[in-house]
């Protein structure tokens, strides 16, 4: 609904565009006091008028100065205002005439013989949609809101440095390659890089799992395609780039995209346009992309196994999440996150600090992912208010006793960061031996040691090992 500018809420405005001045009048008289009216007796007064003033609805006649000006201005009112509201009202009550009109951006018709009563109940109806049309949208917003604030969990110093970096790029618009192994939260993390427009609408983010996509079909996914350009083509359709148009098309799994579709997604991306399969007609976009991947990108490319100018397109802006494992300070805000999630208005279910030190002193090899899960089998389960140690999966219960523990006299002398230290310190000691032995092959050096190779990657990284030159 329109707003005043005091911030109270207005009556619903509504526009009659009719040259029946009779008709104007019972309609007035028949919302007075409900809505507030105006009147136009052409088209053309009517664009006059909208571009002076917002209204809720039109009302407008099929006939006026000829027997299709209000068709033919049906499109021109709703570039005028693309949230209006346009009903016809008509004497004729042709199907043909009612659904060029749908056709055209109608959405209501209204018989012109109406009783005064039935023209305030179809006028209040349709404004009853349009308010819980908007009460939805906001709903959606305030969603995404709450998505952004409450799932990036943790106050480790990685996350905390996540947050920042996260920060910064939502003010960016160069294209952001986020790697990590499997269920670290990748996708979670490109969501917060979206975007709101000047009246706080949340612009379109457009996901896409490079996994599920195929060549046959890849070209009409994401570019889209013309009426009738193959079999079956029965109408024109927008691809993924074109429903992104103005926010983020994110891309999960890049490392999976077919190799041979890749040069047309790069020039894409380069031109920020692209050509619907069947077409020869450039579309002009505005995107950015954002990409997420567990795999090495860089050593795909160096392989062949991934163009390496797409390669360097996508990673303008890189975000690199640790595994949970490296941030197991955040495992409890994360129990308690997904524990209020599934608990959502039911009784209360917490965690002991038993169970608390159990799951934290775990690995984690499914990363956040694998909590989530291992919560919801955890409140399948049990029926205390508190799950306990004893709830636990014997599974996770003995790998986790099996960590080495941190003593808490440790932590109070302050002797817990030297011993990682040393830990670090015979890590790369043991890297570095690895990796001359292996002469920097970083695959050989993952399959002999059964690591996964993009962890073992980051872990040369992190212990600045860096890999040798690709021999040409």
């Amino acid at each position: 609904m329109r707003m005043v500018e005091n911030g109270m809420k207005a009556q619903p405005q509504v526009l009659i565009c009719d040259d029946d001045i009779a008709f104007q009048v019972a309609v007035k008289q028949s919302l007075k006091g409900t809505c507030e009216c105006r009147s136009a007796h052409n088209g053309d007064e009517a664009l006059v008028l909208l571009r002076k003033q917002r209204f809720d609805i039109v009302l407008l006649d099929v006939q006026m100065r000829s027997d299709d000006e209000g068709l033919r201005f049906i499109p021109k009112l709703k570039e005028a205002d693309e949230d209006l509201t346009i009903v016809m009202a008509s004497t004729v009550t042709d199907f043909r005439v009612v659904k060029e009109a749908m056709r055209l951006g109608a959405t209501d018709y209204l018989a012109k013989e109406a009783s005064p009563d039935e023209i305030v109940y179809a006028v209040l109806r349709i404004l009853d949609k349009r308010r819980l049309a908007e009460k939805a949208s906001r709903a959606e917003r305030e969603a995404e809101r709450s998505h952004r604030t409450k799932t990036m969990i943790g106050d480790s110093p990685s996350m905390q440095e996540i947050r920042r970096m996260v920060e910064r790029l939502r003010r960016g618009d160069g294209n952001v390659l986020i790697t990590g192994e499997t269920g670290t939260g990748k996708e979670v993390v490109a969501r917060q890089l979206r975007g709101q427009s000047a009246d706080g609408a949340l612009l379109p983010f457009i996901a896409v799992d490079a996994s599920t996509i195929q060549s046959s079909t890849a070209e009409s996914l994401l570019f889209g395609h013309e009426k009738g350009s193959f079999t079956g083509a029965e109408r024109t359709q927008k691809g993924y780039f074109e429903e992104a148009d103005g926010g983020i098309i994110y891309f999960d799994e890049i490392g999976n995209m077919p190799l041979d579709i890749q040069p047309k997604l790069l020039r894409a991306i380069q031109e920020q346009e692209i050509v619907r399969h069947g077409s020869t007609r450039p579309i002009p976009l505005q995107f950015r992309v954002v990409c997420a991947t567990n795999m090495d990108l860089e050593e795909m490319a160096k392989a062949g196994r991934f163009k390496f100018d797409l390669y360097q397109r996508l990673n303008v802006l890189p975000i690199h999440l640790p595994p949970l494992r490296e941030r197991k300070e955040d495992v409890p805000a994360l129990l308690e996150y997904f524990a209020r999630k599934r608990s959502s208005g039911l009784r209360e279910r917490t965690f002991t600090p038993a169970a608390i030190e159990i799951l934290q002193a775990y690995s984690w090899p499914g990363n956040i992912r694998e909590l989530e899960s291992i919560v919801a089998y955890l409140f399948t389960m049990t029926d205390s208010p508190e799950i306990d140690s004893s709830d636990i999966p014997p599974k996770i219960r003995d790998a986790a006793f099996r960590a080495p523990k941190q003593t808490a006299s440790a932590v109070a002398s302050g002797s817990a960061a030297s011993f990682y230290e040393r830990v670090a310190r015979v890590e790369k000691e043991i890297l570095s031996e690895e990796y001359a032995r292996h002469d920097g092959n970083i695959s050989k050096m993952a399959m002999q040691r059964g690591m996964d190779r993009s962890h073992l990657y980051t872990k040369l990284r992190e212990h600045d090992l860096k890999p040798a030159p690709v021999k040409r």
